[in-house]
């Protein structure tokens, strides 16, 4: 995962988000819908339980004064909910999964950046949601209670001998959300969703999340074929991260912008399977600017009556970042990513 282009939020809640570019908010497929709207959880209504794993890897590609670095960095980032009605107008949830991640790796920069540099946080978001449904309108308020745990490796090299000192701790901060959701009618639905910022900080490491608001819609295009879309606005200016130890002369961890965010997907459903195809467009916090684009398929089968199997890809192509000077590029860096997710819904 990395930082430099749309910020650390990451949007991969679980398998079937994935695959429909997380723009499927107003319409609620599984309990990992809590990942974007939670009062659409409305929509379920039985019990069910969504465990999804991603397996996400970027690979960097720097080239500083002529000379070429990459680097690869790969997670497992898995997730878990559950939703339940209370009663006819009553909903209860439970949402556990990545809200905020990255994985930098930054080569040694003569007087720039001397070290060579590893920084890995990676926040999780533990949040409760109770929902009311009154009719074709569905409220929410979700508690948030995150958890991040950050590594930072900093390798100096003096006179042919190179040691690397390894800094690792945790901090946590509590934070919240509104939604709702607008069941128009058996073809459309709208909702939106605001996630408060967020603090996590101890004497290592400060985290500031933005807050986001985030709009979607789901219309059914014709019979069992359904049209997801999102638009979302991440307010990073200002906000990002601060190691105590560590000092960001390039910019990587702090937002100089705020972010914006086009989804788009598409479910068809044929017998026992359902097949998906999704793209996202995030904006780029950095003073560079530009867009990252994502590009996802999927599918899904409903195996048995309580069992529902979900399967994702995705590919990732990040804004090329280049610092020039009379047309001859000093610093040239490429981000490419990609990943794989496999999840499991059961409905009881």
């Amino acid at each position: 995962m990395h930082a430099q282009a749309t910020g650390f939020n990451f949007w991969e809640g679980s398998a079937l988000n994935s695959a429909l570019a997380n723009a499927n908010g107003a319409k609620a497929r599984d309990a990992s819908v809590q990942a974007m709207v939670p009062a659409s959880i409305t929509q379920l209504k039985m019990p069910i339980i969504t465990a999804s794993i991603t397996h996400y890897q970027v690979d960097t590609d720097y080239k500083i004064f002529g000379n070429e670095t990459e680097y690869s960095v790969a997670n497992p980032i898995p997730s878990g909910f559950f939703s339940a009605p209370i009663n006819d107008d009553w909903y209860f949830g439970l949402a556990i999964h990545s809200r905020a991640a990255a994985d930098i790796s930054v080569p040694s920069i003569i007087l720039v950046h001397p070290d060579e540099t590893r920084l890995k946080p990676i926040t999780v978001s533990i949040a409760p949601t109770i929902a009311y449904k009154a009719e074709n309108i569905s409220i929410a308020l979700t508690g948030e209670y995150l958890v991040s745990e950050h590594e930072l490796h900093q390798t100096q090299c003096r006179f042919n001998r190179c040691e690397t000192e390894i800094e690792t701790g945790n901090a946590s901060g509590v934070s919240g959300a509104v939604s709702a959701t607008w069941q128009i009618n058996n073809l459309a639905s709208v909702a939106l969703m605001h996630r408060f910022d967020a603090q996590l900080k101890n004497n290592e490491i400060d985290i500031s999340l933005p807050a986001i608001t985030s709009i979607y819609t789901t219309i059914e295009l014709v019979k069992k074929l359904d049209l997801d879309l999102s638009y979302s606005l991440s307010r990073w200016k200002g906000k990002g991260i601060k190691f105590t130890n560590y000092s960001d002369v390039l910019g990587l961890l702090q937002g100089y912008q705020d972010s914006n965010r086009f989804a788009a997907g598409l479910e068809y459903k044929i017998e026992d399977w359902f097949l998906r195809a999704g793209f996202s467009s995030d904006e780029a916090i950095d003073p560079l600017g530009g867009y990252d684009k994502r590009y996802r398929i999927g599918a899904g089968y409903q195996a048995t009556s309580n069992i529902n199997l979900n399967l994702s890809a995705f590919k990732e192509i990040y804004a090329i970042k280049k610092f020039s000077t009379n047309d001859v590029d000093l610093v040239r860096v490429q981000n490419k990513g990609q990943g794989l997710s496999l999840g499991m819904s059961y409905q009881f």
